[in-house]
């Protein structure tokens, strides 16, 4: 059964090219044409995967996808976007979106976020319903059946990017992560780029984690920028000077 959509927009040009892009594609299309809308038909029909406009009358793309999180924290929400300054960026991650598509965009790109969105989605559903899985990195422990984390007894609170994102640096521990691995791991996308996105999210991991450690009186784990290269999760164990290995995205 194809994935359920809910797209919110009210631009009705957007909105029509949309919805005819994703029922070619055998979606299941519900929309809202404002936030008040948006919320009623998601909480009516429990949708898969939102697409949200952030500039909508009644209730605005972010202050509805805060509420979504609020209740639905696995739902992966997609804001469509004509702002593209970093801190309008920033501020859509803070109200709990997985990532954004900027105006105007092309249908093979809208495309490829919603598939990639909902093949994480599906992958989620599959892990959550198999065997628990825990990974300690020194006192960094991740269940992946309960989608929760925590640094020794001090909780993390991860959105479900977050969590996967951060996921991938434990599975990886020392080793350097390059953006489009990062990009293919945790977002699902086969194609370079949208480093941003990387960027914004591996800097909220890395607050988060640091306030958790520093807490404790600690240093590690800690996520370190390698400029130019990507990122690793270093950990009290790391060889300093020596050479890390990098993983690609190719």
């Amino acid at each position: 059964m194809m994935a359920r959509i809910l797209l919110a927009d009210d631009d009705a040009t957007i909105l029509g090219f949309v919805q005819m892009v994703l029922e070619s594609k055998g979606y299941q299309v519900l929309t809202a044409r404002n936030g008040n809308e948006a919320l009623e038909v998601f909480f009516n029909q429990t949708p898969d995967l939102v697409l949200l406009d952030i500039m909508m009358p009644q209730v605005n793309g972010m202050d509805v996808c805060q509420r979504i999180r609020a209740s639905a924290p696995l739902v992966p929400v997609i804001f469509l976007t004509a702002k593209q300054q970093v801190q309008d960026l920033v501020s859509g991650f803070d109200s709990g979106a997985d990532d954004y598509i900027t105006k105007p965009f092309n249908r093979h790109e809208l495309l490829a976020r919603v598939q990639a969105a909902v093949r994480r989605v599906q992958a989620l559903r599959r892990q959550r319903s198999s065997s628990s899985a825990v990974l300690d990195v020194e006192g960094l422990m991740m269940d992946t059946s309960t989608h929760s984390a925590r640094y020794r007894d001090t909780p993390l609170s991860l959105s479900r990017t977050e969590f996967k994102l951060l996921q991938t640096f434990c599975e990886y521990a020392g080793q350097v992560l390059e953006r489009d691995f990062l990009l293919q791991q945790v977002w699902g996308y086969r194609i370079a780029g949208q480093s941003r996105t990387v960027d914004n999210f591996v800097g909220r991991v890395r607050r988060k984690l640091q306030q958790a450690t520093e807490a404790h009186g600690e240093e590690f784990p800690q996520v370190e920028t390698l400029y130019g290269v990507g990122y690793r999760l270093v950990t009290s164990s790391t060889q300093q000077g020596e050479k890390p290995e990098v993983v690609g995205g190719r």
